[in-house]
């Protein structure tokens, strides 16, 4: 029997606990497809200055790693699928189980576990994704042209620290609205115009103030990325590099910020599975 049918603790860190030899095996998939993603404009770049010198070995480099990538991401997306279809069933089964609750609690926290599972299968890959494409991009550009990589590791902090600051209004709102959704049940069996009427603007009200911020930490992101991406296009053209080194910079920098504009959602999103968790675990 699974961990969190005995302990009915099914946190982030119990679920880890559980079954962290199964994600870990899709994590490490995952590891491995971004960072053969991270090589590619490495290698494009390559192959670019070898055909201008009438080489196809750059070529043959590119068609290896985009095979070698395609195999391992469909492998990753059919192993994915099984792994968390089987950690649901047991969350689920854990949580309809606690009849000291009520069976609209219940009802509403089966709703929510499903969310805290769609976070280690979608969420947490996406974060992952985009720190391996972070990491891996400033490695890059660092290799590449110092100037710019360090620049970069300027911003991404900048980011960051955004980020950090927006942690504590983040989850508070999102146990504004979890503790809204967990009275829907009650909600609808009481037949009032007016409950339903404030139930619906409360959680209209939640979810525009956590789309709000996330729009806000958008925004200023986008700015200074943005200003990188601008300044970059101006030292890397006059560093007088080679076609295919200015084409892989460039592309890195525009990898770097699509990576770094994914964090605002899947930060909200792994402080709203902390707290769904909490909730979840407790009676």
């Amino acid at each position: 029997m699974m961990e969190t049918r005995r302990n009915g603790r099914p946190t982030l860190a119990g679920i880890w606990s559980t079954y962290r030899l199964r994600i870990t095996g899709t994590l490490s998939l995952l590891t491995i497809e971004r960072m053969l993603g991270v090589a590619v404009p490495f290698v494009l770049g390559v192959a670019i200055n070898d055909l201008i010198a009438g080489s196809f070995r750059g070529v043959w480099w590119l068609i290896v790693l985009e095979v070698v990538a395609l195999l391992i991401g469909t492998g990753r997306r059919l192993y994915d699928s099984r792994v968390y279809a089987g950690i649901y069933t047991d969350i689920a089964d854990s949580t309809a189980q606690k009849t000291e609750i009520s069976v609209s609690r219940r009802a509403a926290r089966l709703g929510l576990a499903r969310e805290l599972v769609d976070f280690f299968e979608w969420e947490l890959p996406e974060l992952l994704a985009a720190l391996v494409g972070i990491v891996g991009a400033l490695g890059m550009l660092i290799y590449l042209l110092p100037t710019i990589g360090t620049l970069s590791i300027v911003v991404g902090l900048a980011v960051g620290i955004v980020f950090a600051i927006s942690r504590s209004r983040m989850f508070n709102l999102n146990k504004l609205l979890n503790n809204e959704l967990e009275r829907q049940v009650t909600m609808l069996e009481s037949g009032r115009a007016f409950s339903r009427w404030r139930h619906l603007a409360r959680l209209a009200r939640w979810r525009i103030h956590l789309s709000d911020l996330e729009a806000t930490n958008f925004a200023i992101a986008e700015l200074m990325l943005s200003a990188l991406i601008i300044s970059a296009v101006v030292i890397t053209v006059r560093a007088g590099l080679s076609v295919g080194e200015v084409f892989a910079i460039l592309t890195y920098l525009i990898g770097l910020a699509e990576s770094l504009i994914v964090l605002p959602w899947t930060y909200q999103q792994s402080i709203r599975a902390q707290e769904i968790g909490g909730r979840i675990a407790s009676n």
